[in-house]
C-alpha cells in the first residue's frame, strides 16, 4: 500500500480550514457545561431533596451510555418530540429549521457537564468550611462568598480534570458529523470519499487533532502552573 502524499498535502489545508467549527463546537459545549456543572455540584454537596436524585439519575444515564448513542437520540428523537409539542400547543416554530450545531452543542455538553460536576464537587468539598464561615462573619452573603472565595479555589483544584474534559470534548466533536455538522472529521470523510483516499484523509485528521489538542493541553498546563503559584 502506497500513501498518496500529494493528496495529503492538498487535503490538509482544506481539512484544517474546518478547525474553527471544531473550536466553536468545543467552546459552545463547555459554555453550557460549566455553569450547570457548578450548580449540580452544589446540589450534590447540599443534598437538595428530589433534585439530588434527578442529578444522580442524569449521571447514571450519561455515564452508562455511549456518547454516539446520546447524539443519535438527541438528533433523531428530540426534533420530532419538540415538533409534536409545538404543533399541539399551536406555537409557530419551525423546529426542523434549527441549525444542527445547536443539537451538537447540547449533545456534547451532556457528557462534559457530568465530568465537570464531579470535578467541582470534589474541589468544593475539599475547601475548608472555616473560610466560608469567616466570609459570613465579615458580612458576605452566600453568592459573594462562593464567587470570591470558593469558586477561584475550586477552579484551581479542579483544573487538571477540567483540562482532561476540554481535551475529551475536542475529540468528541468528531462525532458531530453524525448530526450533519461538517467539522474537521466530517470534511476529511467527504474528501476521502470523493477520492477514495480514506487512509490519507484519516492521517490528516490525526495530525490536526494531535497538533490542536497538544497546543490546548500545553496552554492549560501553563495556566495550571500559574494558578498553583497564585494559590501558594
Amino acid at each position: 500500500m502506497r500513501l498518496n502524499f500529494q493528496f495529503m498535502l492538498q487535503a490538509f489545508p482544506d481539512i484544517l480550514s474546518y478547525l474553527p467549527v471544531t473550536v466553536q463546537l468545543t467552546v459552545g459545549a463547555l459554555a453550557i457545561a460549566f455553569p450547570f456543572a457548578f450548580i449540580f455540584a452544589l446540589v450534590l454537596i447540599k443534598k437538595v431533596p428530589v433534585v439530588t436524585g434527578i442529578v444522580k439519575v442524569y449521571f447514571s444515564i450519561i455515564r452508562g451510555t455511549p456518547i454516539i448513542l446520546q447524539i443519535f437520540i438527541i438528533y433523531n428523537l428530540m426534533p420530532s418530540v419538540l415538533n409534536v409539542y409545538f404543533t399541539a400547543t399551536g406555537a409557530d416554530v419551525n423546529i426542523f429549521g434549527i441549525d444542527n450545531k445547536y443539537y451538537a452543542y447540547l449533545a456534547l455538553s451532556l457528557s462534559a457537564t457530568a465530568f465537570l460536576t464531579e470535578a467541582f464537587r470534589a474541589a468544593i468539598a475539599g475547601i475548608d468550611k472555616g473560610q466560608l464561615e469567616a466570609a459570613y462573619m465579615v458580612g458576605m452573603n452566600g453568592v459573594s462568598a462562593y464567587k470570591r472565595i470558593v469558586l477561584p479555589q475550586a477552579l484551581g483544584v479542579a483544573l487538571p480534570i477540567i483540562s482532561n474534559t476540554v481535551a475529551d470534548t475536542i475529540k468528541a466533536t468528531s462525532l458531530a458529523f453524525a448530526m450533519s455538522v461538517t467539522e474537521v472529521t466530517g470534511r476529511a470523510k467527504i474528501l476521502g470519499g470523493q477520492s477514495l483516499n480514506y487512509f490519507e484523509a484519516y492521517l490528516d485528521i490525526f495530525l490536526v487533532y494531535i497538533i490542536f489538542v497538544g497546543i490546548v493541553e500545553y496552554l492549560l498546563k501553563k495556566l495550571e502552573s500559574k494558578v498553583k503559584k497564585y494559590q501558594r
